[in-house]
């Protein structure tokens, strides 16, 4: 009787120790799926809102010339 008592606590206790590893394994999962749907949603939302950025040309900036201008400290020459 002791014997089988012996086994079945063994078995129990086997059962207890794969329960919590399967469900640490998929709250694991769980929170990695979760976080690669944040970070691709991330990636989405930041390449459909690009803004226009204002630049001008070279060929723009050859047309105004040469721009100076002294902030205090001295002149500064912008070619």
């Amino acid at each position: 009787m002791e014997n089988i008592r012996s086994v079945v606590m063994a078995i129990v206790g086997l059962a207890a120790v794969a329960f919590v590893t399967v469900f640490a394994f998929s709250v694991g999962l769980a929170l990695v799926g979760v976080l690669a749907v944040l970070t691709v949603a991330r990636v989405v939302a930041g390449k459909l809102n690009r803004a226009p950025v204002p630049v001008r040309t070279r060929d723009c900036r050859r047309k105004d010339g040469m721009r100076v201008w002294d902030d205090g400290k001295g002149k500064i020459i912008d070619l």
